[in-house]
Parts: C-alpha cells; structure tokens; sequence
C-alpha cells in the first residue's frame, strides 16, 4: 500500500490497520506491565524468604554451636557409666555364676577387651577412680576410644584347703539328703509340713530357673532354705545326738546370717557367689551326720 494516497478507501484501510496495530501494542504492553509487576511481587517474596532463611540459618549456627559447646561440658560432668572395679567384678560374678549353673564345668580363664572412654576420678582420699563411659554418639569421634583388655583367672586354693564346690552340686547333694525318710518325718505348722520336703521343693524351683539364675534371686532362695533348714534343726533335737545337732545349728545360723548380710546389700563379687555355696554345703555336710 502507497505511503500517501488519494484514494479514501485505502487512507481509511491504511488508517484501520495502523489503529489496530496500536491497539495491539497497547494491549501487549498492558500484558507486560502485569507480568512485570508480578515478577517484581514474585522477586520481593523470594527475597523476603531468603533473608528469613539466612537469618534462620545464622541463628541456628549459633545455636547449635552454643548447644554443642554446652553438650561437651556435660559429658565432661557426667559419670561414668560403671567404674572399671565394679565392671570386673560384675563380669567375675557373671562368670562364677555360669559355672555355678553347671554341675561338670569349670571356667579357669576369661580375657576380655572393652572399647570405651576412660575417666579419671579423684576421690577425698587421694586416690584416683578408673571409669569406663561407654561410646554414645555425642560423646565425638569412636576414634577417641581407649581399649581395656584384661583376664579373669580363677586363683587355685591353698594347700590343704577343700576347693568351692558347683553350686549346682551343692543343691544336688542337698536335695538327696532331705529326701531320706529320715528328714521327711519331721514337721511342723498348721496343717502340718515337711521342712524337708520344702527345701526339696525349693531346690526343684532353683532348678527350673536355672537359665535365669541372678544373684538376688540365689540368695533369696537360699535365704529361704536357711530358714527351713532352721526349723528342721529345732526338730531334729530329739531324735539326733545333741552334739552334732548344735553343730548344725551353728552352721544354719551362719547360713542365715550371711543370706541376711548379703540381702542388704545391692553390689555382689564372685566371692559373694562362692561363700554362699560353701555355706550351703557345710549345712548339708553336718546335717548328713544327724541320722548315723
């Protein structure tokens, strides 16, 4: 189309095609001023949104830095969770207790080695406590660790001395030995019972838990074989030399004494195992000679 024209017909459809041209571009305009606008809105968000974040963020680095810092501190504070005497004694109980569980087994040696922290605790006397803090995540790298290593030896007894015998022979022989008519005799109560047939069941009860034995459970069952084996002493007076009788008596006493020493008390060592063995056996060994 000529660029000036006469003809009214091509000026107006030169003229409409340049008005719609503008409209156009108006409205092009318009669409790219409000996708302007909302960019602008969109990039004031999103930096509104990093700044909460960075801030965040920075506050949380102190805060987890302060956290840390304080963290530290505690496991520097906090005790240890066994010290190293008490972790060997429990471990030579544990030990005694499973060959005490067996009646043709005997554990001579234990070694064991440990990975954990050490603590070294001074005490008022001026000694020092070894500890053992077992390794927790927060307590910083595994690669801090120490390593204990140690052996359990089972001491040989004196010359001239009878070596501790299984606890678990010990029941055996006292369960045969209360099961003789002679003992089974005997009552007391209201109705009547056998001391000796209670002690038998007991033993029976002792057996049946032999894969859960626990030191306080031991003790309160022997406990309560001492108290019966009490009443049977009381019994057996008539019926048994006085001397021997007196000789059991005082071996029941100093069953009961040392079942209610060691029932008062909360930490055990293997000799805690191996005296009330002994003492079980001395009952049944004097108790043996009552019906000769």
């Amino acid at each position: 189309m000529p660029l000036i024209t006469d003809d009214i017909f091509e000026a107006r459809e030169a003229y409409s095609a340049m008005e719609y041209r503008a409209l156009a571009a108006e409205q092009n305009a318009s669409v790219l001023r409000v996708t302007v606008d909302n960019l602008t809105s969109a990039q004031q968000l999103i930096k509104q949104n990093a700044d909460l974040l960075t801030g965040f963020a920075a506050r949380q680095i102190g805060a987890n830095t302060t956290l840390a810092t304080q963290l530290k501190a505690q496991v520097v504070q906090t005790p240890p969770d066994v010290t190293l005497d008490k972790f060997i004694g429990a471990l030579g109980l544990a030990v005694a207790m499973a060959e005490a569980s067996m009646a043709d087994r005997v554990t001579n040696t234990v070694s064991v080695t440990v990975p954990a922290y050490l603590t070294f605790t001074n005490q008022p006397d001026g000694s020092t406590t070894t500890g053992l803090r077992l390794y927790q995540p927060e307590f910083g790298s595994p690669g801090a660790l120490a390593t204990i290593s140690f052996e359990l030896a089972k001491v040989a007894v004196e010359p001239n001395l009878p070596a501790p015998r299984s606890l678990y022979l010990v029941l055996q022989d006292k369960q045969a030995q209360f099961s003789d008519p002679f003992w089974i005799q005997f009552s007391n109560g209201s109705p009547p019972a056998s001391p000796a047939g209670q002690i038998i069941a007991e033993i029976s009860k002792i057996f049946t838990a032999c894969g859960q034995w626990t030191f306080p459970f031991l003790v309160q069952e022997a406990s309560t074989i001492a108290n019966l084996e009490s009443a049977l002493s009381n019994l057996v007076g008539k019926a048994a030399p006085p001397v021997p009788t007196s000789a059991y008596r005082s071996a029941v006493g100093a069953l009961c004494q040392l079942t209610g020493a060691l029932s008062s008390r909360t930490d055990f060592v293997a000799g805690d195992l191996f005296a009330l063995a002994s003492a079980l056996d001395l009952t049944t060994q004097i108790s043996s000679t009552l019906r000769m």
